[in-house]
């Protein structure tokens, strides 16, 4: 598998399934931490979170900000999420852990099960559990084809996003840049570390969702000029 050419098509995929699996798994546990806060001490905790996602939800008590997280007809619910992430694997199944894959397709039938009914703090709890075990499995750098370092960039990548979008935290962003740089610069050996010397978290946020585009579009062009 190491030897299997991947298209720009594939690398998008992969990249964009790592980002999605990453985002559901921030969001469910952001989800968790703000009930907590809408049943007893800021019942618009909800609405600011989703704020910063730049998603507009409404709610009238904890039970139904749940619900809407989960089910809610916007693009930050973790139906929307986990439908996107699985779209994308599906598209690169031949490239994917069957563990891994089968975990994400346990995850999305069970919540596909219970559209219907109620949505607890319990359930959401077990599915970060679920998630991490699918980060866990595409994170390994053990014995890994080149596939699963655009994997693990979207991942990345999404995690600094989630610092600046969520937590305003360039610093913490700063701490993890390195660990980007290094499975970017192994996916295109001429790729040119970034850095963030400014404390403006817009011109922040740029740059690091500018990594992708260094990554990809060469390989795009190597595969033309072949």
């Amino acid at each position: 598998m190491n030897g299997v050419a991947i298209s720009v098509n594939t690398a998008q995929r992969l990249y964009w399934f790592g980002r999605y699996i990453q985002r559901a798994e921030t969001v469910l546990c952001e989800l968790v931490n703000s009930y907590d806060y809408v049943i007893d001490r800021d019942i618009d905790d909800g609405r600011k979170l989703y704020a910063k996602l730049g998603v507009e939800i409404d709610y009238k008590n904890a039970h139904e900000f749940l619900k809407e997280g989960v089910y809610g007809n916007h693009a930050g619910s973790i139906e929307s999420l986990v439908h996107w992430a699985r779209e994308n694997a599906i598209e690169t199944r031949h490239l994917l852990d069957e563990r891994g894959f089968a975990t994400l397709n346990k995850i999305y039938n069970h919540i596909v099960a219970g559209r219907d009914r109620a949505v607890s703090a319990t359930y959401l709890e077990e599915a970060i559990d679920d998630f991490a075990l699918i980060l866990g499995i595409f994170s390994s750098e053990i014995g890994r084809p080149k596939a699963y370092n655009f994997i693990r960039l979207g991942q990345q990548i999404e995690r600094l996003d989630l610092m600046l979008r969520l937590y305003d935290r360039i610093d913490l962003v700063n701490i993890e840049l390195d660990a980007m740089n290094a499975i970017a610069r192994r996916l295109n050996r001429h790729y040119q570390p970034i850095s963030i010397n400014s404390s403006n978290v817009a011109k922040a946020f740029n740059t690091i969702n500018s990594v992708v585009d260094k990554v990809i579009q060469p390989l795009g062009m190597s595969q033309t000029q072949g």
